[in-house]
């Protein structure tokens, strides 16, 4: 699995409406050769991190490569 949201990137929400979020946090979706960016909340992260806690088998094991490779970072950068 190569997905990853990272936290740092957020961005604020500009020309803000009453109720909307603060501020974003900018994904991309690749389908095929296609690209799109989406924009999550807190809350919508919050709610798939509490889905994987509830579905822990759904989510894919990593390949040997991906556990070899990730083993292999872990030594030589500690």
């Amino acid at each position: 699995m190569k997905s990853r949201i990272y936290l740092s990137e957020k961005v604020p929400n500009r020309d803000r409406r009453f109720g909307a979020a603060l501020e974003y946090y900018p994904v991309t979706i690749v389908t095929g050769k296609s690209r799109q960016v989406a924009l999550l909340t807190g809350n919508q992260i919050s709610e798939g991190l509490a889905r994987y806690l509830e579905n822990r088998e759904d989510v894919p094991e990593p390949s040997r490569w991906a556990r070899m490779s990730a083993s292999f970072r872990r030594w030589l950068f500690g």
